[in-house]
């Protein structure tokens, strides 16, 4: 063989070798972030220390909270807004990330199950309050550039002028007092409706009770609803996890058959074994902490008082 032709083909076996190193060390990637929503096609939004990332996953992805030392293979529905999660994949562009394996701890996912116990869907009213106030500012800059252009018009629009800024400042004022209110929430009322040991089921006369209480709710103005769910302290705290949480979610579903819309309702709170209202040690203990805690809330801010 000759020497020149050993030469090439050493040559390329070492380029090969290099671009397979090259494409290991691009796929072993990793993002760490604060889950702050959810986007389409099973995807989340993630916040990391310096960008917004939109997570994507597949039917091949692995969820795995960590219970100590022990993993333990969740479903995406455990990706919850407030919760920190480690995400190993590679990016598809600087902002879009698909992810192999995702990992949180128990600790963090309790904390964010509280805070979704009071998160507000309606925080977009505000934005679109601000957006209003906005939009009348550019209109106000816009009428003042005509005026400069058109010194002629200049004394006639300056009345006009006047009164849009004499307008917008009432309409600022009255937006920014609303907008000030909307964490303002006076609760008007609160039921507690229970279940069967190992159940999400609700009996007839709790579902009449929610029946009662959707009809007060839509008749009452810039209204929420707040669902909390509880488990007995008896079982293991994935079962009474999944447990209070498919009966915030069966709660939630009825009020929506009965009128209130679900951007009326907040996120409902997964609970747990938290607040124990009873003893564990007796049936009647257990059966008073198996409940749902539903409550109406009116928005000071958006009731314009």
């Amino acid at each position: 063989m000759r020497p020149g032709c050993t030469r090439y083909r050493i040559i390329t076996a070492l380029l090969v070798v290099a671009a397979l190193g090259a494409s290991s060390a691009w796929a072993a990637e990793s993002i760490r972030g604060v889950i702050t929503g959810r986007g389409d096609s099973g995807t989340v939004i993630v916040q990391t220390d310096s960008a917004r990332v939109t997570v994507a996953m597949s039917d091949t992805t692995r969820i795995n909270r960590i219970d100590g030392i022990r993993p333990v293979l969740v479903s995406s529905a455990d990706l919850v807004p407030g919760l920190r999660i480690k995400a190993s994949g590679e990016f598809e562009s600087p902002d879009r990330f698909t992810a192999t394996k995702i990992t949180f701890s128990r600790e963090d996912f309790k904390i964010a199950a509280a805070i979704q116990a009071g998160v507000m869907p309606t925080d977009q009213r505000s934005l679109v309050n601000e957006r209003a106030i906005g939009q009348h500012s550019q209109e106000l800059a816009s009428q003042q550039q005509t005026l400069t252009q058109h010194g002629q018009e200049l004394q006639t629009q300056s009345g006009q002028i006047s009164a849009n800024e004499q307008k917008i400042a009432a309409t600022s004022g009255a937006l920014n007092a609303r907008i000030s209110n909307l964490d303002d929430y006076a609760a008007l009322k609160t039921i507690t409706v229970y279940f069967k040991n190992n159940k999400y089921d609700l009996s007839d006369s709790d579902k009449a009770l929610l029946q009662q209480f959707a009809a007060e709710a839509r008749g009452t103005s810039s209204y929420m609803v707040q669902v909390q769910a509880y488990a007995s302290a008896v079982g293991s705290y994935q079962l009474n996890q999944r447990l209070t949480l498919q009966r915030a979610d069966r709660v939630t579903q009825l009020l929506q058959q009965n009128g209130v819309p679900l951007t009326n309702i907040f996120v409902p709170g997964a609970m747990g074994t938290t607040d124990q209202v009873a003893t564990n040690k007796t049936a009647q203990g257990q059966a008073e902490n198996r409940r749902a805690i539903v409550t109406l809330l009116q928005n000071k801010g958006l009731a314009g008082k």
